[in-house]
């Protein structure tokens, strides 16, 4: 009986395990190279937006209907406002109801594994080496760390790189009709756990016209109907067509002023390697004639070029393709490979210990607010029922975890647009008449390097109430406060002057 390479060794039968085993523990061990960069982002949790999207969901689940206009702000109250990713503030809540900030955390780090393996899946059938793929996906973990937070962006990274796999079947000739219809169903869910499911109309778009234009056959015709199931995918939310608005005005509403909806910056050396990466598997995509994935790495490096928002989807596309053409490079390239094999590995193995390294420590601390961001023991203190005066950061943590509070200002930009925006952060920075700026506010909470917290030290109206090293607490003297409320209280503020205005955060809603 023959068995699989097997040996003999004084008299000893030994079997080495089959290739197939072998090339999946490979695969396996590629995935596990993955997980310090997945648990160091579980351990903190560093974005505004977490924490009112599981507000959100937990409103959804106790109504059983999704909220139609504002509640948690002063300033907006009553506002009509548009969810757009209630699906996923739905999953939140669930992980907060199982495990409070820590399921959280938990529940977005297994997203955040099932995108690690979909980029290896997705590099495995470009017919890219165990290897290569971890050596890119590793090489990733750089530009994608920021970006690996607790929000819905998280669902969009898994969705586009499951719908580029779809989609290269369509390419191949295989399974198009149900394709299509499984293409439908599958933007249906995402459109509903994020609005940027409208990426998979521009996705399937731009595949259907590349494959027109570079393929014979009815590839391009399976395509285009892919993008009509896209299409009809999208409509299927509780918005319908309304969906759209939203996205313009969620673009409108941040462009300039919040970090992620500005242009890709050539000063950071993180997005030039994004944007580098992207680039060169742009150009070996295209040479290699694989339409979908010259599709969406096309749209990802011409959208960073508008929101660097899209940079992420660039290196999730360019890894697969960079490590397939590491497989199997030209023989200049492989002979430098091979001649610094020794070099390589040792710098992947130092690597791999400094990245686990900085991950140990995290586990102490899984779902952990960020401390420099979000003053825990203030929102404590903060007097029961007050309207609070907020930064923009702290105003998401405030929502969850004081729902007797009424915040002046979160991420939800949509919500509040951009005149409140810039009024509202001119304020912030100690500029204007406090008084009118103030008005309907009975606490302000805000970073003590802002200048309104300078400015509040020796206002008459305002007694200091608690401080830690990074915000202060101020009370109103004696509890009074103007009786505006709603968005009449917006409408005191006055917009900053564009010139020189800082930008926010890097969280934002969309």
């Amino acid at each position: 009986m023959t068995t699989t390479a097997s040996k003999q060794d004084a008299g000893v039968t030994r079997l080495r395990p089959p290739r197939a085993v072998v090339g999946q523990s490979a695969w396996t061990l590629a995935l596990l190279s993955f997980l310090p960069l997945v648990i160091y982002r579980a351990g903190i949790l560093s974005e505004a937006d977490t924490f009112w999207q599981i507000r959100i969901g937990q409103l959804v689940m106790a109504h059983h209907a999704i909220p139609a206009t504002d509640t948690f702000s002063w300033t907006m109250h009553g506002t009509p406002y548009f969810q757009n990713s209630w699906g996923f503030d739905v999953l939140l809540a669930v992980g907060y109801r199982l495990g409070g900030l820590p399921g959280v955390a938990g529940l977005c780090a297994l997203i955040t594994v099932l995108i690690a393996a979909l980029a290896l899946q997705l590099s495995r059938k470009l017919g890219a080496s165990a290897t290569a793929s971890a050596a890119a996906l590793f090489l990733a973990a750089a530009p994608l760390a920021g970006w690996l937070s607790a929000r819905p962006q998280l669902v969009d990274y898994a969705a586009v790189l499951g719908l580029a796999m779809l989609l290269r079947r369509i390419e191949q000739g295989r399974g198009r009709w149900g394709i299509a219809v499984l293409i439908g169903l599958m933007t249906s869910i995402w459109i509903n756990l994020h609005a940027a499911g409208l990426l998979a109309i521009a996705l399937t778009g731009a595949a259907a016209v590349l494959l027109a234009v570079t393929r014979r056959g009815a590839s391009w015709r399976y395509a285009a109907a892919a993008t009509v199931a896209a299409v009809a995918g999208c409509l299927v939310n509780p918005y319908g067509i309304g969906v759209l608005h939203q996205a313009g005005q969620v673009q409108s509403d941040s462009a300039g002023l919040i970090v992620e909806w500005v242009p890709v910056d050539l000063a950071n050396p993180l997005q030039d390697a994004a944007l580098a990466a992207g680039l060169a598997a742009l150009i070996i995509a295209w040479r290699r004639r694989e339409a979908v994935l010259t599709a969406g790495l096309a749209i990802s490096v011409v959208g960073a070029a508008v929101a660097n928002r899209m940079l992420p989807f660039a290196v999730l596309f360019a890894a697969p393709v960079l490590a397939a053409f590491a497989s199997d490079p030209p023989d200049l390239i492989r002979r430098y490979l091979i001649s610094r094999r020794v070099m390589f590995i040792r710098c992947g193995v130092l690597a791999m210990v400094a990245l686990t390294a900085l991950a140990i420590p995290s586990l102490a601390h899984i779902g952990q607010p960020e401390p420099s961001t979000f003053p825990v023991a203030l929102v404590a203190d903060i007097p029961h029922g007050c309207r609070i005066f907020n930064s923009y950061q702290i105003g998401g943590y405030v929502i969850l975890e004081r729902p007797d509070v009424l915040v002046s200002l979160d991420s939800r930009n949509n919500l509040y647009g951009r005149t409140v925006l810039l009024a509202e952060e001119s304020l912030l920075n100690g500029h204007g008449d406090l008084s009118r700026g103030l008005a309907g506010a009975g606490c302000v909470l805000v970073p003590s390097g802002y200048g309104l917290a300078r400015r509040l030290r020796h206002d008459p109206q305002w007694e200091w109430r608690a401080a830690d090293r990074r915000a202060v607490l101020y009370v109103r003297r004696g509890g009074r406060m103007s009786p505006l409320t709603g968005a009449a209280g917006a409408r005191l503020l006055t917009p900053a002057s564009v010139a020189g205005r800082p930008v926010l955060a890097t969280a934002a809603v969309g």
